[in-house]
């Protein structure tokens, strides 16, 4: 039962009132977020999970959107277990930034060899 609860309030159903109420339609959301339109509609249908590129392209092209908003389940329990707790909207991307950076520094690293640093 929860699941169902929690599918009637999914990001993509935000997502989706988020782009309509700026004018947008799925392909032009596409086309600046670097998606195709069948992907684009995929992530607004929820018929595929969004990830950590597609987050740092929005909160890149649209950084109003407030992902702790955009997740958060709507007339239900906090799906964070300290009420208080405040967070950023952008720190989750800046820390998934910096991982996706270090792990293409480790590439270079592997790829040439160099371990010294």
């Amino acid at each position: 039962m929860f699941c169902n609860n929690f599918k009637k309030n999914m990001y993509n159903e935000k997502l989706g009132r988020f782009f309509k109420s700026r004018g947008l339609k799925q392909k032009e959301v596409g086309e600046i977020l670097g998606y195709s339109p069948a992907m684009m509609g995929r992530y607004l249908h929820g018929t595929a999970s969004i990830g950590p590129d597609f987050l740092i392209s929005l909160h890149k092209h649209f950084p109003e959107i407030d992902l702790n908003e955009l997740f958060e389940i709507e007339n239900g329990p906090s799906m964070v277990n300290d009420t208080r707790a405040v967070y950023g909207k952008s720190n989750v991307l800046f820390d998934l930034e910096d991982i996706e950076q270090r792990i293409h520094k480790i590439r270079i690293q592997l790829e040439s060899k160099k371990f010294d640093e």
